[in-house]
């Protein structure tokens, strides 16, 4: 089944270079992603582009002006081609949900805090949390708190529209009920797994989705 969940706040779409990635989802829908920042400590920087009011697609590539051995970026940088990674949750007291976890059959590394500075010079700030012991890797969203940032999608590239989020899973009911347990109302379907979204945009509809394996854990950017 695919749907938008309520809380979705981004979704995330690995390219082997940043440029790479914008240029491939220009080509795809007529908008060019505007670049975003550095994730220093992760060998990663992105772009983005909105997706509707409180919600964007990032586009994910290594930093080369960091160290990627080790990092994130030196997975995604090990990828083939653009793939749909990882998706993210609203989330608001992420101390108090951690907390909580264990009784759900869930754990969590706990609440990191980030930052990222915009090329205009605005400082975000904002806080994740991964979601572990739950089996489905990227499949399971890890939740994000803007604090008092504002959200990306206000100032990123309008003109594209999400249609449709779905997840596939060789066990949907089990993932459906780990989804439900942080909140979040989507229904799995019964296929290998994958994650895949249909946007529109002027160039009309265009399908992202998983190429390859689903990522064994979050992507908390």
């Amino acid at each position: 089944m695919s749907a938008r969940p309520d809380r979705l706040d981004h979704l995330i779409w690995a390219a082997p270079t940043l440029a790479a990635g914008i240029e491939t989802l220009e080509a795809l829908s007529g908008v060019r992603a505007a670049v975003g920042g550095r994730h220093p400590g992760f060998g990663t920087r992105n772009a983005l582009a909105a997706l509707g009011p409180g919600l964007y697609l990032e586009i994910l590539a290594p930093d080369p002006e960091q160290m990627l051995e080790g990092t994130l970026g030196a997975l995604v940088e090990a990828l083939p081609e653009p793939s749909l990674i990882g998706w993210c949750a609203e989330g608001h007291d992420l101390d108090a949900l951690a907390a909580g976890l264990p009784a759900a059959g869930l754990a969590s590394p706990g609440r990191v805090a980030m930052e990222r500075t915009r090329p205009d010079g605005v400082r975000l700030s904002w806080s994740i949390l991964g979601i572990a012991g739950h089996g489905f890797g990227a499949l399971v969203p890890f939740l994000i708190d803007w604090q008092d940032s504002p959200h990306p999608s206000a100032t990123a590239p309008g003109g594209l529209t999400l249609v449709d989020f779905g997840l596939d899973c060789p066990a949907p009911a089990a993932l459906g009920a780990v989804l439900g347990r942080l909140g979040v109302a989507l229904q799995p379907v019964a296929a290998p797994a994958r994650l895949h979204a249909t946007i529109e945009g002027p160039r009309g509809r265009f399908r992202l989705q998983t190429a390859g394996s689903v990522p064994e854990r979050t992507f908390g950017l």
